[in-house]
């Protein structure tokens, strides 16, 4: 078991991990974090071509 805390912002996580493996929990974390990235969207807000 690992224990960590992480501050983002004005948020402060304390995680409390169980794992196998080789794997360092950083990168556990941040591929966790990775997968709830939503998808980049357009800031002109699509494809058209108007200006």
């Amino acid at each position: 078991m690992e224990q960590q805390t992480v501050t983002m912002g004005q948020v402060t996580y304390e995680l409390r991990r169980v794992f196998q493996g080789t794997r360092p929990l950083s990168e556990l974390m941040a591929e966790r974090l990775a997968q709830n990235i939503p998808a980049a969207q357009s800031v002109d807000g699509g494809d058209s071509h108007e200006v």
